[in-house]
């Protein structure tokens, strides 16, 4: 019996070992790391992706504005319900559809956050904007982690629900200590 059981785990353990690697080798590349800057200087024309904003309660909204001139190719990694592209805005446009875009919900924010997202040249690629909620309403105020992913010359856009969030929405109660019982 303690043999089979042996087996099993070994068997478990190699399954998991197998998926990580896996997972490890579809997301490796170069992580490019977003930083806040000011939206005054933003010049030039771009593609605006609108991600989220698909009911009113939706919390989950963020915009990535991709440089036209930009080095990369720009995509996210998400379903294509879950945004929407626009094409050929100058940059104040872009800017003030974003900040419409990302205080789409009757939820309140206190202020828009904005990251310049460089390539490892210090070239920008494009920015990125989310809402900041007031922290007693939601939780957290920065609800989306984003990630910036540079692979075979296209920079792929990771974008999840902040995990204490994801856990309360699926039951638990968002503190790591009542979880673990």
């Amino acid at each position: 019996m303690n043999r089979m059981k042996l087996h099993k785990n070994i068997f478990i353990t190699m399954s998991y070992l197998v998926v990580i690697l896996t997972l490890q080798g579809c997301i490796t590349g170069t992580q490019l790391v977003a930083t806040s800057t000011d939206p005054v200087g933003v010049k030039g024309t771009y593609t605006l992706l609108l991600y989220g904003c698909r009911y009113p309660d939706d919390i989950e909204n963020m915009t990535v504005l991709v440089d036209e001139a930009g080095p990369y190719p720009v995509e996210l990694y998400a379903p294509s319900f879950m945004y929407k592209t626009t094409k050929g805005l100058p940059a104040s446009q872009a800017l003030a559809d974003a900040e419409a875009f990302i205080t789409c919900g009757f939820h309140k924010t206190w202020q828009s956050q904005f990251r310049k997202i460089p390539d490892t040249a210090g070239r920008t690629i494009g920015y990125e904007m989310k809402p900041l909620y007031v922290s007693w309403e939601i939780g957290v105020p920065e609800v989306l982690l984003s990630s910036y992913t540079l692979k075979d010359g296209k920079v792929t856009v990771y974008i999840e629900l902040d995990p204490l969030l994801k856990r309360r929405n699926e039951g638990g109660s968002g503190n790591n200590s009542s979880d673990m019982n």
